[in-house]
């Protein structure tokens, strides 16, 4: 897993400014204008406005930065400026059910994965579905594979379900990061450092392609990657509210059997609060094999 935690330290740690408004953007697809910025860096560490630009639904910052209105950074305005561009109002997200009727992407070069609520690559953290209040965790799955870095747009990103396109820059410059938000539950998949394969503000339908692993540039920061074979992360995502829960609990069942079938099962790859409580990750995201990582069968 070295190459993939190389990856994960690079994303949590470079910001990218691209020097006009919007000035900065977060990983999660958020742009900050310059006085934006500026309020965020008066309000906020040097280090905290660092975990912002990870995770800007972070709700250990959630408090400091209310003075500085930025879309997206955990208001639960669902407005078309936040990330992943919700439309469904405040309140209305769906909690229940199995939504996700296409596999996310083709499992047959997947050789394993980290669970929900890792500590694995950085703080991604928020409020689970239940609305209760979670930090220090990784709500989200890394996702490694045994393509290398060169076969860019070897691996097809699929819409989990119908849905708008969202298109925007990472915080680290691997690839576009690319959302698919149903206007019917609320919630957003999010495909982290590929390729787009479709334009933004495009209406897609479950199964349709939406992002390519590994993304197009791979090649010229591969020294930064390693090279044993790519890796991408992934996160479910209703940002109306600000929930963040594991794909595998919404899977139609066909879905599940599928991923089932390679090991990758609710049971193995969710974490529970209470677990992950009993055992904080304390700020410190190396998670080895044995710990938070599932091998595929």
């Amino acid at each position: 897993m070295r190459n993939v935690r190389a990856l994960l330290v690079v994303t949590a740690m470079v910001s990218l400014t691209l020097g006009s408004a919007p000035s900065v953007f977060a990983e999660d697809g958020v742009s900050l204008t310059a006085a934006q910025e500026a309020c965020l860096r008066k309000a906020l560490t040097a280090a905290e406005f660092e975990q912002f630009l990870v995770n800007p639904l972070d709700l250990a910052l959630k408090e400091k930065t209310k003075g500085c209105p930025v879309s997206g950074s955990g208001s639960g305005s669902g407005s078309s400026g936040s990330s992943g561009g919700a439309v469904v109002k405040p309140g209305k997200v769906v909690t229940t059910g199995n939504w996700i009727t296409a596999s996310p992407f083709d499992l047959s070069r997947v050789t394993a994965m980290t669970v929900f609520r890792s500590c694995s690559g950085h703080d991604y953290s928020g409020t689970n579905i239940s609305g209760q209040p979670e930090t220090d965790r990784s709500m989200k799955h890394y996702i490694q594979t045994d393509i290398p870095w060169t076969s860019t747009n070897s691996l097809k990103g699929l819409a989990p379900f119908e849905g708008t396109v969202r298109v925007t820059s990472e915080q680290f410059p691997l690839g576009k990061q690319v959302t698919v938000t149903s206007p019917v539950t609320g919630w957003t998949m999010v495909y982290f450092h590929g390729d787009p394969q479709v334009k933004n503000g495009a209406k897609v339908k479950a199964g349709q392609p939406v992002i390519a692993w590994p993304p197009s540039n791979a090649p010229a920061v591969i020294d930064q990657l390693r090279k044993e074979g790519t890796s991408f992360d992934v996160a479910l995502r209703a940002f109306a509210g600000g929930y963040m829960d594991s794909p595998l609990l919404h899977m139609a069942p066909k879905i599940a059997k599928a991923w089932a079938a390679k090991g990758f099962t609710s049971a193995r790859a969710v974490v529970s609060k209470a677990a992950r409580d009993a055992a904080p990750c304390n700020a410190t995201y190396n998670a080895t094999e044995a710990t938070d990582w599932i091998r595929a069968k």
